[in-house]
């Protein structure tokens, strides 16, 4: 686990908003504005929670692929990386579950499926002790049909504010980088073991379809990449500029 901390720093509101529009008019050529509602004039970035970015399955766990062999892993890994360092511009403390190619298994873990089990767990255990966070996991979807694309964003049942992250993030995803995509997040079920048992507000971001050759084109192009990732990264601290529990410092 590497745990990257901004230095401390009182920063205007209206200077968050500027950086916003600095990012969103480089990249999507287009301002993007987030909505002030009740949020103190004045705030300070380590009073919002610390986002716990988890680049899904790595090392013996490849994840899904595409027909061109694009591997899972490497794709959620480097989407990853780029959500962490434009967080990371705005003053957000990250914790990354990991930073290279590699499963977070115990050593005692000798099997493949003991392994795997035993990542999750050492995921789970990230996710349920890192005191006020969020956690958001990036995943690439996969279907029999290559007819399906588009980002997809399941939310965790077990904390009412998970609906509210995962809609924040859904909509900069489809204002400005899908404009045709109409899914709408989706809680998730027993199937998803982190979201099924994580305490805190917690999402999967399942980026595209590795099944279709349009989404797999995008995924693997770094300035596609790095929209997704502010899209993310502006919806997560439209989350915190919004929920009363950040601007409260619950």
């Amino acid at each position: 686990m590497k745990i990257i901390a901004p230095k401390k720093i009182k920063i205007k509101f209206y200077l968050i908003i500027a950086l916003a529009v600095i990012f969103s008019s480089l990249i999507f050529g287009t301002k993007y504005v987030i909505e002030k509602k009740a949020v103190d004039a004045s705030a300070e970035t380590n009073s919002f929670k610390t986002v716990i970015i988890d680049a899904g399955h790595g090392g013996i766990d490849g994840g899904t692929s595409a027909d061109d062999g694009t591997v899972e892993k490497d794709i959620n890994l480097q989407i990853a990386h780029k959500l962490n360092n434009i967080l990371q511009a705005m003053g957000v403390k990250t914790v990354m579950t990991r930073t290279e190619d590699v499963s977070i298994h115990d050593e005692s873990a000798k099997t493949i499926r003991q392994q795997k089990v035993s990542d999750l767990k050492n995921r789970l255990n990230i996710i349920n002790n890192t005191d006020n966070a969020v956690y958001v996991s990036i995943h690439q979807n996969h279907f029999s049909s290559a007819k399906y694309k588009g980002t997809q964003i399941f939310y965790s049942k077990n904390n009412m504010l998970s609906h509210t992250l995962a809609e924040s993030i859904r909509l900069p995803i489809v204002s400005y980088l899908q404009t045709d995509n109409t899914r709408e997040i989706k809680q998730s079920g027993t199937e998803i073991y982190l979201l099924n048992n994580a305490k805190t507000p917690a999402v999967m971001v399942e980026c595209g379809f590795l099944s279709n050759k349009d989404d797999t084109m995008n995924l693997k192009d770094e300035k596609y990449q790095q929209k997704l990732a502010f899209a993310i990264a502006i919806g997560i601290t439209d989350y915190f500029l919004n929920t009363e529990d950040v601007n409260n410092g619950s």
